[in-house]
Order: structure tokens, then sequence, then C-alpha cells
């Protein structure tokens, strides 16, 4: 009798034990979440420090102009973030998009929340003090980085031209 009763126990461990192997093996809320970036066109542009004809002479400047101003740089572009309809992490996700140009002198950080099989357009726009490192007519590396709150979940890399802002409104004068 004690064997029967000590079989059973083991019996029941076994059962308990596999159940909940079994259970942890297909709950996917322990797995990351995933995603890609499937288009990310960045521009990087910076506004010099030249010599304004028209500063200090009391004009008022009447033109549309885009594009950081003087001694300033800018991002702007957009990045599409997406994930697939067979992610087998948690249903809603919250993503961290870090954007950085260069050695880090500009940077743009969003928050994202997606559901599985959904995708957000970012847009990017941020203008910050003018780095050393940025000169017109370079190239310059801008790297986004995705993640979640446990790991990396996608990386962008794309190398782009400084486009050079020099003087405003250029365009619309005649002298």
């Amino acid at each position: 009798m004690r064997r029967f009763a000590v079989a059973g126990i083991v019996l029941l461990f076994a059962v308990v034990g596999g159940a909940t192997v079994a259970l942890s093996a297909i709950t996917s809320e322990d797995r990351p979440a995933n995603a890609t970036v499937s288009a990310f066109e960045p521009r990087v542009a910076i506004g010099n420090q030249s010599d304004d004809a028209r500063a200090g002479s009391g004009e008022v400047v009447t033109c549309n102009e885009r594009g950081p101003l003087p001694g300033n740089a800018g991002l702007s572009g957009s990045l599409v973030l997406e994930r697939s309809v067979g992610d087998e992490g948690p249903p809603e996700a919250t993503f961290r998009v870090n954007v950085t140009v260069g050695d880090g002198g500009l940077v743009q950080t969003d928050t994202v929340n997606l559901s599985t099989g959904g995708s957000e357009r970012v847009t990017l726009f941020t203008i910050d003090e003018r780095p050393p490192s940025l000169d017109g007519g370079d190239s310059v590396t801008v790297q986004a980085v995705v993640s979640t709150e446990k790991t990396t979940a996608a990386t962008a890399s794309r190398t782009v031209g400084v486009a050079e802002r020099d003087v405003p409104c250029a365009d619309e004068r005649e002298n």
C-alpha cells in the first residue's frame, strides 16, 4: 500500500510539473516584443554664422525660410516602425526610439506604443546648438535604435549629407 501512495505522490508531482512547463511554453508574455524599421529617411542641416547684409539695418525680413537658424543644427525626416502579425511578444508593447546624429550632438527620443501587426510613422524634428563636428557638405551617420524595456528590438543607420543654410531668404534677394 505504501508503494502505491509513494507512486501516486510522484505521479502527482510529475503531472503538476509537466503542466507548469507546458503552460510557460505557450504563454508569450515573457518574450520581448519585436519591431522593425521599415523606412528611415533622416535629413541633417546646419545654419551657418554668415554675415547677413540686412543685419542691423532695421529692415524687416518678410520671407519664409526653412531649416535651422544660424548657429543651430537640425534633424528632420521620418522613420516607420512596424510589428509583424506573428510577433510572439505581448499584444501591446511600448518602444523607445532613439535617433542620434554623428557623435551624439543631435539626439531625438520618442516613445511609440504598437499593437501586434501595427505600424507608426515617427516624425523626426529636433533643433539644437550646432555641434562643432557638423559642417556643411560633410557626410554624417544617423543611427536609430529601437528598444523595449528588456532588449534592443531594431536598429537602422543611414549616412546623409549635411545641408548648409547660409543666408536666410537668399533666393529672394536681388542684391
